[in-house]
């Protein structure tokens, strides 16, 4: 049985291959080499973190406030309109009989 590597061109994975058979034996795959992390740069990405975090904070506060006055608003109205009605007794079920 005779093998051989071949690189694959689209993922660079490496595949072993039977020449006799025509299929793929085994494969490993395509290890990216990792990034040194640095301190430094590890201290920024979490300040660009917080600032992204406090910006989306204060967002949603802000959104919190607009629909506080929004419900005062319509609190407002709804008051006055009912202040505008008269006042009459409920009428229950028991009532009905």
């Amino acid at each position: 049985m005779a093998t051989f590597s071949v690189t694959c061109p689209h993922c660079q994975a490496l595949l072993e291959l039977d020449e006799e058979r025509k299929v793929i034996v085994g494969s490993q795959p395509h290890e990216a080499p990792r990034a040194a992390a640095s301190l430094e740069g590890r201290l920024q990405a979490l300040s660009e973190e917080k600032a992204v975090a406090r910006a989306k904070m204060e967002e949603a506060m802000r959104s919190e406030r607009a629909g506080a006055t929004i419900r005062e608003e319509k609190f407002k109205k709804l008051l006055e309109v009912a202040k505008s009605e008269p006042v009459t007794k409920p009428v229950r079920d028991v009532d009905l009989d």
